[in-house]
């Protein structure tokens, strides 16, 4: 069983749209895949592990959030404190009778869940393969190089990088900004995605 972090460099870049595609390349490879959302601001409108079901076909029970609250804020501002312990015995928990766990964060890799405790604990905590999900814009060279150096300072396993196309202003500038993350990331795997993987 490999579980997954998949992170980013921010929040409303992709990190749910690219779970939902992964998650349906690792099911298509005939593997079991469980997704979860340790928390959730801003929900029920904002309710990623229902989205992720459905765009992946995934069963309800195999997409599930842990915490949520409605106030569409960084964790920090609306639990006191977060029960951080609590929800990495329920990833564990939920980690059993699957071949892929895809643990998604709410916002970037450095958004505080409360003091102390940040995201990329659960990666640390976990021992999670990390995915950095950057979305391809003006400016994205420079997330993408000082979040990886990040993710090295807190000795996560960056294992791969996923380039949102999305946001690209056209091919050209997509296709240029995606060579020099590649260059940049030699070991990791790299993806890009829009309306499908690749």
């Amino acid at each position: 069983m490999t579980r997954y972090f998949i992170t980013g460099t921010g929040t409303g870049i992709g990190k749910s749209y690219f779970s939902a595609l992964f998650a349906q390349k690792l099911t298509a490879e005939g593997q079991t895949v469980r997704y979860i959302k340790p928390v959730a601001t801003g929900f029920p409108e904002d309710d990623d592990a229902a989205f992720v079901a459905r765009q992946a076909g995934l069963a309800p029970q195999d997409a599930v959030t842990l915490y949520t609250a409605a106030e569409p804020a960084s964790p920090c501002f609306v639990f006191d404190p977060f029960p951080f312990a609590a929800c990495v015995a329920r990833i564990e928990e939920l980690s059993v009778d699957c071949d892929a766990v895809l643990i998604e964060s709410a916002g970037g890799l450095g958004v505080p869940l409360g003091q102390m405790r940040y995201n990329y604990h659960f990666g640390l905590e976990l021992d999670l393969d990390v995915i950095l999900v950057v979305p391809n814009r003006l400016g994205c060279l420079s997330d993408a190089i000082v979040y990886g150096h990040f993710a090295k300072r807190h000795k996560l396993a960056l294992t791969a990088v996923a380039i949102n196309d999305h946001f690209a202003a056209n091919m050209r500038e997509a296709d240029r900004n995606a060579a020099v993350i590649d260059a940049h990331y030699t070991s990791q795997t790299i993806y890009r995605f829009d309306t499908a993987l690749r």
